[in-house]
């Protein structure tokens, strides 16, 4: 009968989600993890330091994307002046041509 109320106790935190009233409570029987003050400070730094270097990554590659969009633009900008300038010069070689 233990059993079932300490198993009660396990489901009925992970179905609350662990909120606010349940962060600390530990059922008998569940597996905890102890880290010392000095790992915490280690855990909490790194993660804060891939959170920077995430928003610095994602801010990179939307500079990145504007410059690649912007730079599509062009080329397919300098194409279209490029077909252009070739049929002018090919109307402008067949005017020179002479007829035979």
């Amino acid at each position: 009968m233990d059993n079932v109320k300490i198993e009660n106790l396990i489901l009925e935190k992970k179905m609350d989600g662990y909120g606010t009233n349940n962060k600390n409570f530990v059922a008998p029987g569940e597996l905890t993890v102890t880290i010392t003050v000095e790992e915490y400070r280690e855990l909490v730094s790194s993660d804060a330091t891939r959170k920077q270097q995430i928003d610095e990554a994602n801010a990179d590659k939307y500079d990145r994307n504007q410059q690649i969009a912007k730079l599509t633009k062009e080329v397919e900008e300098l194409k279209a002046e490029l077909y252009e300038t070739k049929k002018l010069l090919d109307q402008y070689k067949e005017k020179e041509e002479p007829d035979e």
